[in-house]
């Protein structure tokens, strides 16, 4: 890719804005499909629409480097967004969302995209008890694709980040044992749906959808009040371009993990980017959040 198409695809995310629609969906798919479709898919094997459980959602796909790991590999798994009530794990077939476990494969890991059951059908804690059924059924089957079943990390977008926060967090989701995975890699989620501290306006119909109509149950239900010594490592991840309503959960977030910590999690702003756009440019060749993702895992003994 020239440097000048590189400016051009900052230039359209630029000029939509920190605003995000359905409009601004189709448009940021517009700019990223061509360049997942010459990105490279090489040295990559695929077993799709494996069942993790009994409802028709309960499925993803695994991909695995054509040599086997030398050794048992990271495991990687990505859980998209839809704002709690929508959603597909490849909304464009074979470019995205899968370059984001293609990615991973090529660099010698397990990647694994995942959908998960919806709102307004399946209710807090559904889709957040789904990644832990992910979970679930890698610790049992992801030996045999080479993956070590001890270093699994999520990755979630928007509504996905959500979820996988809501399972790495809230131990009335993840259970007494924890959560199991080494990492979590969290991107524009919103980890409390009601800002404590800024009028935003009433909660979206999605929100309702999923947390239920009784908003004094939400601050329980919100992975923001549930960060405590433990917790395993967190990458954070926000868009230059994310609308307010996600912008101010992932500094929310990040504030609660150093208060715990007494340390700084890894963090990334992603100049030029919108809310979901992080994400679609994994594996491109202007992917600037891949890296820094290899460095994350590397970095987690």
């Amino acid at each position: 890719m020239t440097e000048q198409t590189a400016i051009d695809v900052t230039g359209e995310i630029r000029r939509m804005g920190n605003v995000f629609n359905l409009d601004v969906l189709k448009a940021t798919y517009g700019l990223f499909t061509p360049l997942q479709e010459r990105a490279p898919k090489d040295g990559v094997r695929i077993e799709r629409d494996l069942a993790y459980g009994d409802h028709a959602r309960h499925r993803l796909d695994v991909f695995t480097p054509e040599r086997p790991p030398a050794a048992s590999a990271p495991v990687v798994v990505y859980i998209h967004g839809g704002g709690f009530v929508a959603g597909e794990r490849s909304p464009v077939p074979g470019l995205i969302y899968d370059n984001v476990p293609t990615f991973f494969a090529r660099h010698g890991m397990v990647g694994v995209n995942a959908t998960y059951r919806l709102a307004p059908d399946h209710k807090w804690p559904s889709s957040a008890a789904d990644v832990g059924a992910v979970v679930g059924w890698l610790k049992n089957n992801v030996g045999r694709y080479g993956g070590d079943a001890d270093r699994i990390f999520l990755i979630g977008q928007s509504a996905g980040a959500t979820h996988a926060a809501t399972y790495t967090f809230v131990e009335a989701v993840h259970g007494d044992g924890g959560p199991g995975i080494a990492g979590a890699i969290l991107l524009s989620g919103s980890y409390a749906p009601l800002d404590p501290g800024f009028a935003t306006g009433a909660p979206g119909d999605n929100q309702i959808a999923y947390y239920g109509e009784n908003l004094d149950s939400w601050a329980e239900r919100s992975p923001l009040n549930h960060v405590k010594p433990g917790h395993p490592p967190i990458f954070i991840g926000v868009a230059e371009f994310d609308h307010y309503p996600l912008m101010w959960p992932s500094a929310a977030l990040l504030a609660a993990l150093v208060k715990c910590d007494r340390t700084m999690p890894w963090f990334k702003q992603l100049r030029g980017h919108n809310h979901v756009s992080p994400a679609m440019h994994i594996n491109s060749e202007i992917d600037i959040l891949g890296p820094e993702l290899l460095d994350f895992i590397a970095s987690v003994d």
